[in-house]
């Protein structure tokens, strides 16, 4: 049974965490049949484009869930086994390629990427569990998507200080040849790419404290945002880039939002205002979610109306299977859309049965911005 997107991830990785037999921490083409937003009058010399992106962990956590359920530790390493497999055999490396195609296509002055996940794997002595050299990563999502732009001609960075970490896992030991010979462990990110050339400064980044808690969560699983000034040749503005609770009721992504119309408010108090893009995964189904309609007492919706999650978790599905808005673009007063389309939205050709770049599709919006944004 498929698990909905809007209901998984912190519960299983939280249950992670918590597990007693946990090692110590270690050191494609633009959807052109999107409808646009309606259409202004654009200053060519005031606009941009920007685009969200979430990268998918590589793997549903189904498994995991009903083995936490169980209590059974075994049953967990047997379902971390599963799991990890499931995310070598959606090839990380080729799904960065296609994401890579989306933005080359897109040619986006900005990204806002959630889910830029990081695995690590550990070998183990089976016999004791204890860690057996050193580790390796295995998967690093963003360098994998920076080598692929660079091999395209493109280059983009990641924004220094605007990289949220939301969470990071234990070592979790796996089977390899029937014995727990090897442990692995996630980091999730949320980062700004953005082209080179484009200035960026005043970058901050944060977790959210409104969270799921126990019973909810055995433990605190962060979401986090962060956001940057950018300057290009023909505008000025702030990008936010977030990721939202994926689980739990909607009171907590409405707080979530609050929490960071605060600190950019607290930002802006300290640095001056700019018109302000709001992008990421927010995890709040538009338009009668309630952390979209407290996204919407502030900002427009500049992501046009189509559905952009979500595929099987082993993104295997032959046709596209999106159902529910959550990967939004939004702005402040005077940020205006030209138009939007979606990317990641068709099969793309990767090794094997696995036919999506990710389980979400991107959006990617033209711009145009106020004056007073130059």
């Amino acid at each position: 049974m498929r698990i909905p997107r809007l209901r998984r991830a912190p519960r299983v990785l939280a249950g992670l965490l918590a597990l007693p037999l946990l090692l110590p921490l270690a050191t494609a083409p633009a959807d052109a049949a999107s409808p646009p937003v309606p259409a202004v009058a654009a200053d060519p010399g005031r606009t941009a484009t920007v685009m969200t992106r979430n990268l998918y962990l590589g793997a549903e956590l189904t498994d995991i869930i009903d083995a936490l359920s169980s209590g059974s530790q075994s049953a967990v390493v047997i379902a971390a086994t599963s799991t990890w497999q499931t995310v070598q055999d959606s090839h990380p490396a080729e799904r960065m390629a296609a994401v890579a195609d989306e933005i080359v296509a897109a040619d986006p002055a900005a990204v806002g990427l959630q889910e830029v996940s990081t695995w690590t794997t550990l070998p183990l002595d089976p016999r004791t569990l204890q860690p057996a050299g050193a580790p390796t990563v295995r998967y690093d999502f963003l360098q994998l998507l920076l080598d692929a732009l660079a091999a395209r001609g493109v280059s983009y960075h990641a924004v220094d200080g605007a990289t949220s970490t939301n969470f990071t896992s234990a070592f979790i030991p796996v089977l390899v040849g029937g014995a727990p010979s090897q442990a692995v462990k996630l980091v999730d990110r949320d980062v700004i790419l953005v082209r080179d050339g484009i200035t960026a400064t005043n970058a901050h980044h944060g977790n959210f404290q409104t969270v799921l808690q126990p019973p909810a969560a055995p433990l605190k699983v962060d979401r986090g945002w962060g956001s940057a000034d950018l300057s290009t040749r023909q505008a000025t503005f702030r990008l936010v880039n977030a990721h939202t609770e994926a689980w739990g009721p909607e009171q907590i992504r409405v707080g979530e939002v609050l929490e960071l119309f605060a600190a950019q408010d607290q930002i802006a108090a300290q640095t001056g205002a700019l018109p302000t893009v709001y992008v990421g995964d927010y995890n709040s189904a538009a338009p009668s979610g309630g952390g979209y309609q407290a996204l919407r007492t502030r900002l427009s919706d500049l992501g046009g109306t189509r559905p952009t999650c979500c595929q099987e978790g082993t993104l295997t599905d032959p046709v596209p299977a999106f159902d529910t808005r959550i990967d939004l673009v939004l702005g402040t007063a005077g940020v205006r859309g030209i138009s939007s389309t979606r990317t990641g939205t068709q099969p793309v050709d990767l090794p094997g049965d696995t036919w999506w770049a990710s389980d979400h599709a991107g959006v990617v919006s033209r711009l145009v911005f106020p004056a007073s944004g130059r």
